[in-house]
């Protein structure tokens, strides 16, 4: 099985490791048309400045959903 997911953003990257548990076998390849993964939870740097131009914490009411973010992304 051959999969494109396109945008490497949070759906995208949490699409892929879904997949890729349930079908180790899958052959998947991610598309980001810009060079940095995260969608648009990032810092960008204009004129000298950092801004954040997205969420950087993820929230859901689903208790599974807030589960999958904690186990792959732990607060320290």
């Amino acid at each position: 099985m051959r999969v494109a997911v396109i945008g490497a953003g949070p759906a995208g990257l949490a699409f892929a490791d879904r997949l890729q548990s349930i079908k180790p076998e899958a052959s998947i390849d991610i598309f980001e048309k810009s060079n940095h993964i995260g969608g648009i939870s990032k810092t960008v740097v204009y004129k000298g400045n950092r801004i954040d131009i997205g969420g950087h914490r993820f929230f859901s009411k689903s208790d599974e959903v807030m589960q999958w973010w904690t186990n792959k992304f732990p607060i320290d």
